[in-house]
């Protein structure tokens, strides 16, 4: 009987500045991602980011919308400041921004978080910091795993 394995593709940034300089309580779209010709058993979103003086909540909280066709997106913010729609975003996870000015870097599965990997994603954060980000220094990456047998 064969094993399968769940192997790391590479290591992919989103081509992005959205992130510098992001106000507090904004939301902005990181980019989107196609993994519909790989099928991933998993995909890793990977954050960077670097705050401003923190205060509040000192977070950044990651999302996304998600799509079957790369053109027809679940609803919610993608920039601006309205949380109306906010509860239509698929919660990732939550990167902690403890210390102003610092470096901060989290791993979310996007798979643990919404129990399946859509063909489209689109990744939207929102700073919940308390204060702008910094005016450059921020990432965000994916890699995808794939199964192989064995």
């Amino acid at each position: 009987m064969s094993t399968i394995h769940a192997t790391p593709g590479a290591r992919t940034a989103l081509t992005t500045t959205a992130l510098n300089a992001l106000a507090s309580a904004a939301y902005v779209s990181a980019g989107t991602i196609d993994v519909s010709a790989q099928e991933p058993l998993d995909l890793i979103i990977e954050v960077e980011a670097t705050p401003g003086t923190v205060a509040g909540n000192r977070q950044l909280m990651v999302f996304a919308r998600i799509s079957m066709d790369g053109t027809h997106f679940s609803t919610g913010p993608v920039s601006g400041s309205s949380t109306n729609e906010e509860p239509n975003l698929r919660f990732l996870g939550v990167l902690p921004l403890p210390t102003s000015a610092v470096l901060q870097r989290a791993m979310f599965s996007v798979a643990a978080a919404l129990g399946f990997v859509p063909p489209h994603i689109q990744i939207v954060i929102k700073n919940d910091s308390g204060a702008a980000l910094a005016a450059s220094g921020h990432a965000v990456h994916h890699t995808s795993y794939v199964g192989t047998t064995a």
